[in-house]
């Protein structure tokens, strides 16, 4: 199961899970699912400073 990340920092376990995403009516947070979860290999480099700004 997902928690649900409330403001007040002790979040819980959400109410509403499925398999298209979960919804806390209490703190309004939805999430929904979108396929795999990413990983680190997935996203790209920061790019470098661009030092022409200066």
């Amino acid at each position: 199961m997902t928690r649900c990340p409330s403001r007040e920092g002790n979040g819980h376990q959400f109410p509403d899970e499925d398999e298209s995403g979960a919804h806390c009516a209490e703190h309004g947070v939805t999430l929904l699912w979108h396929g795999e979860p990413i990983t680190a290999d997935d996203l790209t480099p920061a790019a470098p400073p661009d030092e022409s700004e200066e």
